[in-house]
């Protein structure tokens, strides 16, 4: 399957999901990472903020800030490049026309990841040599070019696949993360 066709059926699979599934995955998501030893001691944490049908990242951002790591979110450029905002919980937080959340705030820079200790990042799937299936448009892929944090997306337990259809451009991920626990790429 090519990945337009790979990503239909799993946009599709996603929007069937129920509020309620989407939710206790995303207190499962949360507990798995927050007990990864990478996460446990980091500072600083880049992690995207969810949209509704992706695996929630709410109790896990909340948690993190909670322990005083500092959490930087992503902000979408028009040059189809990432900027990055410390995420503060008390700011105003607005959909963009592509419905990603993204707040108010100082932005960081392009460059803001290489302070950072792990980077959490969507996925549509992640298969079992790291290769992430994103949206499309390749915002993370240039973000992460050159970045030596440790990679994990974030995925729905279905979405952790043997393989996927993948392009020398495409970033791998160290780990991906599910409800069911962490999956590390031998």
């Amino acid at each position: 399957m090519t990945k337009a066709q790979v990503r239909g059926e799993l946009l599709d699979r996603r929007r069937a999901m129920s509020p309620g599934e989407r939710a206790e995955a995303a207190e499962a998501i949360a507990l798995h990472l927050l007990a990864v030893p990478v996460i446990a001691r980091a500072n600083r944490v880049a992690c995207y903020l969810s949209m509704p049908t992706e695996p929630g990242t709410g109790p896990l951002v909340a948690a993190l800030h909670d322990r005083g790591v500092e959490v930087v979110v992503p902000i979408s450029l028009d040059d189809h490049t990432l900027d990055w905002s410390t995420y503060d919980p008390t700011a105003a937080v607005t959909p963009t026309a592509l419905g990603i959340p993204e707040p108010a705030g100082v932005r960081l820079g392009v460059d803001a990841l290489e302070t950072c200790d792990v980077v959490i990042l969507p996925a549509l799937a992640v298969d079992h040599a790291g290769h992430r299936l994103g949206r499309g448009a390749g915002y993370y892929d240039r973000a992460l070019a050159g970045t030596s944090a440790p990679l994990c997306a974030v995925v729905f337990t279905h979405e952790l696949l043997p393989t996927l259809p993948h392009e020398p451009h495409d970033v791998p991920v160290q780990m991906a993360v599910t409800p069911a626990g962490l999956f590390r790429v031998p």
